[in-house]
């Protein structure tokens, strides 16, 4: 029991992590960043973008670790199966963590060196945001909203699992 309780504190806190930071880019730090000149503001947006990448793969990993370990410790403690509408909610807690995997995968590797290779050619005196430049961030940051609205509907389908 102490260490199902243990698993799933540590899958709790993967979770708060990596949705934390998604949240906090979204709300906070992204919004900031428009009071600052666009040569300084592409910089600090782009350290932040690689700093978030850093935190939300370290919460992506947690939770694939401590999710298949609370997966063993619930399969060890239920007698018998686990049950269809368990098997259900799970199959649909899997489809959605793996579509937020797969978003922040292209926001990681298809957007992040793309924008990291423009941010580095423009000069920090630019006075307007490269029209490619912009348009790779709006990619990114739509991914990173999918990400924001499928991060609760994981959480509620571990609720789901917690329940069942």
């Amino acid at each position: 029991m102490i260490w199902q309780t243990l698993s799933l504190g540590l899958h709790l806190g993967a979770l708060a992590l990596w949705l934390g930071g998604v949240i906090f880019f979204l709300v906070v730090f992204g919004p900031a960043l428009k009071e600052l000149e666009p040569g300084v503001a592409m910089r600090i947006l782009n350290h932040g973008r690689r700093s978030l990448e850093a935190v939300a793969w370290t919460g992506i990993s947690l939770l694939l670790i401590t999710g298949i370990v609370n997966l063993i410790l619930r399969r060890q403690a239920s007698a018998s199966s686990l049950g269809r509408f368990y098997l259900v909610a799970l199959s649909i807690k899997l489809i959605v963590f793996g579509a937020m995997v797969y978003h922040h995968g292209l926001q990681v590797f298809k957007y992040g060196a793309q924008i990291s290779a423009m941010t580095a050619e423009t000069s920090q005196e630019t006075v307007s945001w490269p029209e490619t430049l912009r348009i790779l961030w709006q990619r990114w940051f739509t991914l990173l909203k999918i990400n924001a609205t499928l991060g609760p509907i994981a959480t509620l389908m571990g609720l789901v699992l917690l329940k069942s």
